[in-house]
Formats: structure tokens, sequence, C-alpha cells
């Protein structure tokens, strides 16, 4: 099993279905891994399973159900969040076209209904309908504000993945450091900034 009874109560996941799919995913980013440069070729198991846990405590922080991951790569967070989250939709987004080929085969593979795939990048993509955007392994935060402030609406709400504690100052928006409950598990500084605007 993926996860011990005890990282399964902490991240929240209890589906013994959703538990066996991301195990498949893990295996398939594995097996792609190989010929396409999906995560960094040096990423062992132990890795992918801590991307896993990262991608998974986003989940207390989700409240809509319509989610869109820009930047995707590989699909964390998107995946995982589809994954165990069956009745909210996720846009998975990348400019990469052989991370979309791989999406692809996972959401077959998979048989992921709640997971849209679009192939384009953050700045020409209409962002005026997103309520939650998520992110990881992308620009500075500031490089991401300037990149889309004029595409989203002042409900629009993002967090960004970290591994530390950021104070960070992005002018006309509110930002937010949230501990993660991955901490608990991997024994590592790990957390999100949420990055609203003033209005909200």
């Amino acid at each position: 099993m993926l996860f011990d009874l005890k990282d399964q109560e902490i991240l929240g996941v209890k589906d013994i279905a959703a538990l066996q799919n991301l195990s498949d995913y893990i295996n398939l980013i594995k097996k792609w891994n190989k010929t396409r440069n999906l995560v960094s070729r040096q990423t062992s198991d132990l890795d992918l399973k801590e991307h896993v846990i990262d991608c998974l405590a986003i989940n207390r922080e989700i409240k809509t159900k319509k989610i869109l991951d820009i930047g995707t790569g590989a699909g964390l967070p998107g995946i995982v969040i589809a994954l165990t989250n069956p009745e909210t939709k996720v846009t998975l987004l990348d400019s990469n076209r052989k991370k979309i080929a791989f999406l692809t085969h996972v959401k077959a593979k998979l048989n992921l209904k709640n997971a849209e795939l679009r192939h384009t990048r953050i700045e020409d993509y209409d962002l005026s309908e997103e309520q939650l955007i998520v992110c990881r392994a992308l620009s500075s935060p500031n490089e991401l504000i300037k990149k889309i402030k004029k595409n989203i609406n002042e409900q629009t709400v993002i967090l960004m993945m970290v591994s530390e504690d950021q104070d960070i100052f992005i002018e006309g928006y509110k930002t937010q450091y949230i501990n993660s409950v991955a901490e608990k598990i991997l024994k590592k500084k790990r957390g999100f900034l949420r990055i609203s605007d003033l209005k909200n």
C-alpha cells in the first residue's frame, strides 16, 4: 500500500480505490519518465511519494467544485486532486505537448471523468471564471501574478505550493502562508501560499 493507516488519516484519504489509483499513477509517471522528462530523472520512488503527499495535503484547502491547475507538468497536483475528489472538476493546463500526451494517457488509463486537459500557455487561457487556481513548481509568486493579473477576477484565489514559509508582498494582493499537514508525515517544512485580491 502506498500509505500506512496513520498517513491516510492525516491526509484524509480513506477510499481504497483512490489509494490504488494514486499508486497506479505513480507507476505511470515512473514508466513514462524513462522516455520523457516528466520529472527529474533522479527522482526516486520516495521522492514521487513525497510529491503525491504534498499534493494530497492541498485537499484540506479546497472549498470549491472547480479547480484549475496551471503548469501541471506530470499532473501534480491536478491528477492527485482529481483522483481524490471525483465530484470536483479539475482542469490541468500545460504548454508542453509531451506532458499533455502523458496526462491524456493517465486520464484514459485511470478513467478520470472529472479531469479536463488544456494544451496552452497561462497567458493565453481565459481565467475570468476561475475560483481556485493551484500550482506547484512554477515561477515566483510575483512572476505568476504579473502573467495572470489582467486575466483573473477579484474572487479568484491562488494556492501555490511552497517548501518554506514565505513572507511575500504582492502589491494589490493579500498573501498568507498556510502550513501543510504533509509536514507531519514528511518531517519537512511544507505549505501553501494563499494569494487573493485585497478585496476578497
